[in-house]
């Protein structure tokens, strides 16, 4: 936990659609080809080019592809989301668990993990290796390689249980109702943040 603190992550975090919110928190998040195997996705927000890519990279650690993983950013406000920003106000982020970067099997890297360059690490202690500056900066465009940075993940396979997520960030108050509808008979917290936005 002392890694945890260090480096102050509170959440680790994951976007998506409202209408998704649901089935991720009665199935869990489940990794991209076990969601759509399932025919779990109602909406969805990545961009088909980026898929296709991340649909045939696989990791160096456990030689898997990276859609066996769920993926989570350790940076909410990123590109991904910028890319998203017209539609941000149906996009919910979860925000999760950060002990599971302590569990056995879990991946994290220094920048989007289909980039060529990006660095993959398998044990915690490595999270002193990440360039929390610029991960944490506001802005990534007057970082040299930021965009890539900006998009550094923490990849779990091949699930992660609906308990491991503690809150739901929203835009606005818009879809209250559905969040509450969504949670119920849970502890995770609905908040609306718009620091987290753009």
């Amino acid at each position: 936990m002392d890694y945890l603190e260090r480096h102050g992550i509170d959440y680790l975090y994951h976007m998506t659609y409202i209408d998704n919110l649901a089935s991720i928190i009665h199935n869990g998040l489940l990794s991209h080809n076990e969601a759509y195997r399932q025919g779990l996705i109602e909406a969805d927000i990545s961009d088909p080019n980026v898929q296709d890519i991340r649909a045939n990279t696989v990791d160096p650690c456990y030689d898997r592809p990276l859609h066996d993983y769920v993926p989570l950013y350790f940076s909410p406000r990123n590109p991904m989301l910028y890319r998203r920003r017209e539609i941000q106000e149906d996009i919910v982020i979860l925000g999760l668990d950060p002990r599971l970067l302590s569990e056995p099997n879990i991946i994290f890297t220094d920048g989007n993990a289909a980039a060529s360059e990006t660095i993959f690490y398998t044990d915690i202690s490595m999270l002193e290796r990440l360039p929390w500056n610029s991960i944490r900066a506001r802005r990534w465009t007057d970082i040299e390689d930021g965009r890539r940075i900006k998009c550094a993940e923490v990849l779990v396979h091949p699930r992660i249980e609906p308990s491991r997520i503690q809150v739901v960030f929203c835009y606005s108050d818009k879809h209250r109702e559905t969040i509450i509808t969504a949670k119920q008979g849970t502890l995770i917290i609905g908040r609306v943040n718009r620091d987290v936005y753009f």
